[in-house]
């Protein structure tokens, strides 16, 4: 079979002196070069005529998305596939509507609600808006309604006490400009399972984050700093190891709940799903 041209569509971010992309973009075309494809990168900031005269032009059997952002906003990440839709153009990843159904943490949640997939149950405060309800018990988990890559979380956004809520979603409104998710906390293992193709989908290896470098007494939290912050502690004692020591029940329900959290929210191609294993041993996504 003959490679395909692949267009690999990423954000870049247009500095006065150098133009930057994420690492995977290399990846990427390092991993499509080695099958036989023709890749070709189309980097895109803000300007949708641009892009959209860059992928007419080099006509490519497929695109292959990593664009999560354009224009600055995250948000937009779904606009960049309906547009690869209006253009007729094969890519890969989800459609414009199962981007927007992740991007409301409120809609994923109910969608998973309403599919039987067990999640914490939580509850949303807009800005000005601050009355609990007994429906929750503590700890809580607070996070920014929208956005990814762990904006807003830290150590902190685990709380314990009405006062610590109180002024953790404060924070979420002052500096995100967003609602607040007010969830459950589980507090028990982390993990993430991959899920790979469509028909039908196959549950990856599961993947555990070890917190057991933290300091005692640490919220076992995978949050932004722990992701970006090359010299905090927590960039320096989480890791994501294969979870090796899981009985099969407890395999397969891991893997059984990503599998339907994936169907539910009309996720295509590829994802990525986080849960918490309670004490008794249930899947929380």
């Amino acid at each position: 079979m003959e490679g395909l041209n692949v267009a690999v569509l990423f954000y870049e971010e247009r500095l006065p002196d150098r133009i930057e992309h994420d690492e995977v973009v290399d990846q990427v075309a390092a991993a499509l070069t080695a099958v036989g494809h023709k890749p070709t990168l189309v980097g895109v900031q803000n300007d949708l005529t641009e892009m959209v005269a860059k992928l007419l032009e080099l006509k490519p059997d497929l695109v292959f998305n990593v664009c999560e952002t354009f224009g600055g906003r995250d948000t937009n990440e779904g606009n960049v596939t309906a547009v690869l839709v209006l253009l007729g153009l094969p890519y890969t990843g989800t459609g414009p509507v199962g981007m927007a159904l992740r991007q409301d943490k409120a809609v994923t949640k109910k969608l998973l609600q309403f599919h039987e997939v067990r999640c914490p149950r939580f509850a949303i405060f807009d800005v000005g808006e601050l009355e609990l309800t007994g429906r929750m018990r503590f700890p809580l988990i607070v996070k920014p309604m929208r956005g990814d890559a762990s904006a807003g979380v830290d150590d902190s956004s685990v709380v314990r006490d009405y006062s610590s809520l109180t002024e953790r979603v404060a924070v979420i409104h002052r500096d995100f400009a967003d609602a607040a998710l007010v969830e459950e906390f589980i507090e028990g293992r982390e993990f993430y399972v991959g899920v790979l193709g469509n028909e039908p989908p196959e549950a990856l290896p599961i993947v555990e984050m070890d917190f057991t470098k933290l300091p005692p007494g640490s919220p076992h939290v995978y949050g932004w700093r722990a992701k970006f912050d090359h010299a905090s502690e927590q960039y320096n004692s989480v890791n994501a190891i294969i979870a090796t020591d899981l009985a099969p029940e407890v395999r397969y329900r891991l893997s059984t709940a990503a599998l339907e959290a994936v169907f539910a929210l009309q996720v295509r191609d590829y994802a990525r799903v986080d849960m918490r294993l309670a004490g008794d041993g249930t899947p929380y996504v």
